[in-house]
């Protein structure tokens, strides 16, 4: 079963690209794929949470079922980010990045950041500004290791230079090189309190263990039943350590020990962000393949849906404030919240998946082909 699994992925490599997944039109292996939309999914639960600003609300001396919920519902989005880097890292470890990637890749940030901010100005919805225009299109400059747009436009362009690395030291030296990051950028920020985090440094790291993976696997790397229950036991002790937190701020009336009550799974460095981002990486890698034609075009839309709602501070209020309505929740009806809070992000992927589809097909494809002439 685990020779299986190695062999099915492997051709799927062949096949599967980027982030966003291509726009290749073989079958794919859909395991991975099926990982990215539910890693997406997953962010945009995040967002629904901490960038409606409804965590302003929260009261930590006397929390309610609604903020309890609402904790668990919105502690995956760091997670769920590393499952995403590890994916890529999986396959680009054994592919060549052209330059014309990378410029699809920032084509696609640019498109998306201008013609969001055009569309607020024309409906009066955000003010005409200098500084509005020039941020639409170079946002992404200055929020190197402050966002995950910019930090993995950073992480992607250094691709070629990590291969090189891969591709001219031993198993050996590669495991301690690991080890090394791992210790500097995990362990020592969650037990020790270091602040390690950096974006790209960090995203740098995952793509080496996804790296590793793919070039010398084991028995546990190729185990399903190893992985489900690391996964399994991960969140459980996510969910806890979050929950327990909470609870102990009530209990000790103190509004600080709340505000670090999601101090193990973020950052994306933190240890238990690690490992529930890694083994839900290990159980999608190592489930039964199977082929599906419509998630593998689904996931080929995965980075437009970040891209379009969490454009921009301007997006962020008009969807999470405005058209949902977020902040209200943390007072309504517990089911109706829980409705809410289930379908909301399931809605919002649809929707930016959809419209991702069509700058796919009638401007990414013209355009790419006019650069693929280069």
């Amino acid at each position: 079963m685990e020779t299986m699994n190695t062999q099915s992925i492997e051709n799927a490599e062949k096949v599967i690209k980027n982030l966003g997944g291509g726009n290749d039109k073989k079958l794919r292996n859909s395991n991975l794929e099926l990982l990215r939309i539910l890693s997406m999914i997953t962010i945009v639960s995040h967002h629904f949470v901490v960038n409606s600003t409804v965590v302003k609300q929260y009261n930590y001396l006397n929390p309610n079922l609604n903020q309890y919920f609402l904790e668990v519902w919105g502690m995956w989005g760091k997670t769920a980010i590393n499952s995403f880097i590890l994916i890529s890292g999986y396959f680009l470890c054994k592919q060549t990045l052209t330059w014309q990637r990378y410029i699809k890749l920032v084509a696609q940030i640019i498109f998306y950041s201008v013609v969001i901010h055009l569309i607020f100005l024309a409906t009066g919805y955000e003010p005409f500004t200098l500084k509005g225009i020039y941020m639409s299109a170079f946002r992404e400059l200055s929020y190197i290791n402050n966002g995950f747009t910019a930090s993995f436009l950073t992480f992607y362009a250094f691709v070629p230079i990590y291969n090189i690395v891969i591709r001219n030291i031993n198993q050996k030296q590669f495991k301690l090189f690991i080890i090394g990051l791992v210790f500097v950028m995990t362990i020592a920020q969650t037990i020790f309190f270091a602040p390690t985090m950096n974006e790209p440094v960090w995203y740098m790291t995952l793509y080496f263990i996804a790296a590793y993976i793919r070039l010398y696997p084991n028995r546990y790397t190729e185990s399903l039943k190893f992985s489900s229950i690391l996964f399994i036991g991960s969140v459980l002790l996510a969910i806890v350590s979050v929950v327990f937190l909470v609870f102990l701020a009530y209990h000790w009336q103190s509004t600080f020990i709340g505000e670090h009550r999601y101090f193990l799974v973020s950052d994306s460095n933190k240890l238990l962000a690690l490992v529930v981002g890694l083994s839900a990486f290990l159980v999608a890698k190592n489930t039964h393949p199977f082929t599906s034609k419509f998630i593998n075009t689904a996931a080929a839309g995965t980075f437009g849906v970040l891209l379009i709602h969490a454009a921009s501070d301007t997006m962020r209020k008009w969807l999470w404030q405005d058209i949902c309505q977020v902040p209200k929740l943390l007072h309504s009806d517990f089911g109706y919240l829980v409705i809410e809070a289930s379908l909301v992000p399931i809605i919002v992927f649809a929707v930016c998946s959809f419209i991702d589809y069509w700058r796919r097909k009638y401007l990414e494809r013209p355009f790419m082909e006019w650069i693929n002439h280069f």
